[in-house]
């Protein structure tokens, strides 16, 4: 019979009676299979460990092992093997135990090769169909997987959007109240917390050539500027970075440096804010938010230098509404 170019599977063929096994090697080989053949369980374990095969003929007893011990460990570390078991007329009580292991079925010595032929035929529709159900199963659970992390994704960027409207909700209400500089900063860098749950932030204020730190977001919170002492000194390259963001009006990302944008209102650059943490390209979409909370931020910080120039009185009521 004429072997087909495309193999109707590969089997292990294990029974330390070699002409039992030469004898079931020629059958399977002359019906189609790819057929390795082993005389011990420490053969066939080696043998497994370098060729994938669909199905094991297994001796149910063998010199040195018992059949159902070689079928455990089969069922542990090969679970996606079919397994027929070869036995003798006196075993039959072996394969019912055999079967309960996780056997597809048996082949009875002597064997006939007809239904050897047909039994290991059946054998391998089933190991088919169990590979097809274990390879739709595994499709389902990653597609199950990839729609849990896409839920996971959707929520979190729902969630972000929730609190970026309510951070912004803030931000609106601050101005319309009038704050105070120390007021303003100290919201600007509250919601960035809440928003995008910076870690470390500058909020730096501009006046005319002037710079000046109005707000620090460190990891455990805010740090009120006049606390921080000697500290600044540790801030010199993120200040030199706002300055020069503040002078050319544009935003600034570097992986090393941070990220940096000026807070622009009523085209005059009034703070600038830096942050840590948003340089990665997959950090595009919170800088985005960041640049929109920014937006938000630059009234308020405008609110408070009103606010601070009326009570001083460099400015009047009557001017303010020329500003509007």
């Amino acid at each position: 019979m004429e072997t087909p170019s495309e193999p109707k599977g590969r089997i292990l063929v294990v029974d330390d009676e070699e002409l039992v096994g030469r004898l079931l090697e020629y059958l399977l080989t002359d019906t189609g299979y790819v057929v390795h053949r082993a005389t011990g369980f420490e053969q066939a374990r080696q043998l497994m460990a370098d060729e994938a095969v669909d199905l094991v003929t297994l001796d149910i007893r063998m010199p040195g092992v018992i059949g159902l011990e070689a079928l455990s460990w089969l069922r542990q570390h090969h679970p996606e093997v079919g397994v027929v078991m070869a036995t003798g007329l006196d075993s039959l009580d072996l394969v019912i135990e055999a079967m309960r292991l996780g056997a597809y079925s048996y082949m009875v010595k002597p064997f006939h090769m007809d239904l050897v032929a047909r039994e290991i035929e059946r054998a391998m529709e089933r190991q088919r169909l169990v590979a097809e159900n274990r390879a739709h199963q595994q499709h389902l659970e990653q597609r199950v997987a990839e729609q849990t992390q896409q839920l996971r994704e959707a929520y979190a960027r729902l969630e972000r959007q929730v609190r970026e409207l309510e951070g912004r909700d803030q931000l609106v209400r601050c101005q319309l109240e009038g704050p105070t500089h120390a007021q303003a900063g100290e919201l600007v860098l509250q919601v960035l917390h809440q928003v995008l749950a910076v870690d470390l932030a500058l909020l730096v204020r501009v006046e005319g050539e002037e710079a000046h730190l109005a707000g620090v977001l460190g990891p455990g919170g805010q740090v009120r500027v006049d606390d921080l002492g000697p500290e600044v000194a540790n801030w010199h390259d993120p200040l030199q970075l706002t300055r020069r963001v503040a002078r050319t009006r544009e935003s600034f990302n570097d992986p090393g440096r941070g990220t940096a944008m000026p807070l622009v209102y009523q085209d005059e650059v009034l703070a600038v804010l830096w942050v840590r943490g948003l340089e990665a390209e997959d950090h595009r979409d919170a800088r985005n938010v960041l640049w929109r909370l920014g937006q938000a931020s630059a009234p308020v910080l405008w609110a408070a230098r009103v606010k601070e120039e009326l009570d001083s009185g460099r400015l009047q009521v009557d001017e303010l509404l020329k500003l509007q």
